[in-house]
């Protein structure tokens, strides 16, 4: 049993809570904002637990209560006895967490952020380096709030990939955090290859906004796995996955199609056809929505992924068009500049770096263990 300190308390940080702790594990939920889910953080602060309905597991639509071990905003009790951290939250937090939570990581064995989307970088250069720091490319479970203090599991991943920041640390890292999750078996070469490898920066971003039209009429009866993904659709996503994977390799990583990698999360068996693998999650696993353009799949897949992508391009000397269009279009459709909130090589430190530089740098130890809290 191990000390989990879970940052987030939406649907990922509540699914993972419920999950990790049927596995026995000690599990607290950290609150760090105020802006949403604060109606769902009171009810589990007042019933100190979660109710949960899990359909995909069970195939029962019944309640159960799962307690949780703490369920607070304060960060010195939350941190207390944590062995173990995942940040949950969305990425576009992650610099803020990294500020807020640096101080009190010291007795910590791994940190798990998942999604990774390079944020390892800011949790690196402020924790020492002596702690383990692991990205992953999307959650375990796909889950959204039912209702204030009851989350519904949508789907489990079958089989998941970490990576690790620096790649130095990844034997070690994944002897230590596959302890903790079964649905942890694989590694990635570097956090790059997770970061692309992040199948919303795909979907996310050409589902929705190819959808846009249809998003805004159905007004919240729209499902976009299985209605958004037409041939032609099919046809940007095949021409975006070639970018991405142009983009791993240029940084080393192993390149692999977004629906190879579908299948590799989502289906017990490895022979299955990869585009069936996508159908059977669109048919039985994925959620409704997005319920408007202004929601996360353009908000954080765009400049913390496809920006992310355009930007590592730029440093290898490859061009991203059909990124780079997405990329305006998304900014059109909601009336603001995603290139200028983009998570780039400039907010990450590495504005001055060549490829050549940023590989060997997600690579290697740094020093950083004189650090002072």
């Amino acid at each position: 049993m191990a000390n989990i300190t879970i940052v987030g308390s939406g649907n990922s940080g509540c699914a993972h809570a419920v999950f990790l702790s049927m596995l026995g594990h000690k599990v607290t939920i950290l609150k760090t904002s105020n802006s949403v889910h604060d109606d769902n953080f009171k009810e589990m602060s007042e019933q100190k637990g979660l109710y949960y309905i899990d359909e995909y597991e069970t195939n029962s639509s019944v309640e159960q209560f799962q307690p949780l071990h703490c369920v607070t905003r304060d960060i010195d009790l939350a941190f207390e006895n944590a062995e173990f951290v995942f940040v949950l939250t969305q990425s576009l937090q992650h610099e803020n967490i990294a500020n807020k939570i640096c101080g009190h990581c010291h007795n910590i064995k791994a940190l798990i952020i998942v999604p990774g989307n390079l944020g390892s970088v800011f949790f690196r250069n402020r924790i020492p380096s002596s702690i383990v720091i692991a990205e992953g490319e999307s959650t375990i479970i796909d889950a959204r709030i039912e209702r204030p203090g009851c989350v519904r599991i949508l789907f489990h991943n079958v089989r998941n990939a970490l990576s690790f920041n620096p790649a130095s640390d990844t034997v070690n890292g994944f002897a230590i955090i596959s302890g903790l999750i079964n649905n942890y078996t694989h590694t990635r070469t570097n956090i790059i290859e997770t970061a692309m490898h992040n199948p919303n920066l795909i979907v996310h971003t050409v589902g929705t906004i190819m959808s846009a039209a249809r998003i805004e009429k159905s007004k919240g009866e729209f499902w976009m796995y299985k209605e958004g993904f037409t041939p032609s659709i099919w046809n940007i996503i095949e021409a975006l996955d070639k970018e991405k994977n142009q983009i791993i390799e240029a940084y080393e990583g192993r390149p692999c199609t977004y629906l190879e990698c579908c299948k590799f999360r989502n289906e017990q068996s490895e022979t299955i056809d990869a585009k069936q693998a996508f159908l059977n999650y669109a048919e039985n696993g994925s959620p409704k929505g997005p319920f408007e353009i202004n929601n996360r799949y353009l908000t954080e897949d765009v400049p913390n992924g496809l920006c992310i992508l355009s930007s590592l391009g730029k440093a290898a000397g490859i061009t991203t068009p059909v990124a780079d269009s997405l990329i305006i279009l998304a900014s059109t459709l909601l009336n603001r500049n995603f290139f200028d909130e983009a998570r780039d090589l400039n907010r990450l430190g590495w504005k001055d770096l060549t490829m050549k530089e940023i590989i060997k740098t997600i690579s290697n130890p740094i020093s950083n263990d004189n650090i002072q809290y």
